[in-house]
């Protein structure tokens, strides 16, 4: 009887050791889910045809290399003048879609609509649209290697109701021979522009980019640059106007 309950035991102990590593076996073996990685970034521009733009958002992606989905959530204020009189309109524009990493680049792709207040018929500078509407984005980085790496970045948002295209192209490399250096130095081209029942508008931008990374989580972009616009929304008979134009954007990734 004695021996039938030591030989219980052992068995019990046995069957449980066996279990839990099993159980352990199978935690290692199920994939876990990525962790969420929220990011918050902004910009204000400002022209001296007394044109502002204003832009506050939210991006939320998931770590490691490969496809992975993402949520992106923005709102914008566009303040412009026209016939001698100030205009505002203000919109917010969620989208989702797909992000590949990898190790010096990445694509990623979204779909999303823009809810326009006060909408108006190809208001110059609203670059997300400035009508309501069903967009499309497009996006593409890489960033080289060597003492002093080249990051490329190339931005681009279509709102369908508005017929109207926004993109934007960046180039930097550090300020100085050290990568630890905080600064880089570059230039960004943007065009944009678009319409419909024939009133358009258009708006081309080149100028220097300076980005200075606070900690690594907080980065600035300050630009001055020269602006040109044009379009039947200005008058038919209206000529292009150029402009210098101010940019400040901050990036905050927690």
């Amino acid at each position: 009887m004695r021996l039938n309950r030591h030989r219980n035991t052992v068995l019990a102990l046995a069957a449980f050791a066996g279990l839990t590593a099993i159980g352990r076996t199978a935690d290692a073996q199920m994939p876990q889910m990525p962790p969420l990685h929220p990011s918050f970034y902004g910009s204000a521009e400002a022209d001296t045809r007394n044109t502002q733009f204003y832009l506050l958002g939210m991006y939320v992606g998931m770590g490691g290399l490969g496809w992975s989905p993402y949520f992106n959530i923005n709102g914008y204020v566009d303040d412009y003048p026209v016939g001698g009189v100030r205009r505002t309109l203000s919109a917010i524009s969620p989208s989702v879609g797909m992000a590949y990493a990898g190790r010096t680049g990445g694509v990623s792709v979204g779909v999303g609509y823009a809810w326009v207040h006060n909408a108006a018929n190809t208001a110059p500078g609203a670059e997300g649209g400035s009508s309501n509407g069903v967009t499309a984005s497009f996006g593409a980085y890489h960033n080289g290697t060597g003492n002093r790496p080249l990051h490329t970045q190339f931005l681009s948002n279509y709102n369908f109701g508005s017929k109207y295209l926004w993109a934007r192209g960046r180039a930097s490399v550090p300020f100085g021979y050290s990568l630890a250096h905080p600064a880089r130095i570059g230039l960004e081209v943007v065009g944009q522009g678009g319409g419909k029942n024939n009133v358009t508008s258009n708006a081309f931008e080149i100028g220097p980019t300076l980005e200075y990374s606070w900690t690594p989580q907080f980065r600035t972009t300050g630009v001055i640059g020269y602006k040109n616009v044009g379009g039947s929304f200005f008058g038919a008979t209206a000529p292009r106007e150029s402009a210098a134009y101010f940019k400040l954007e901050f990036s905050y990734s927690p």
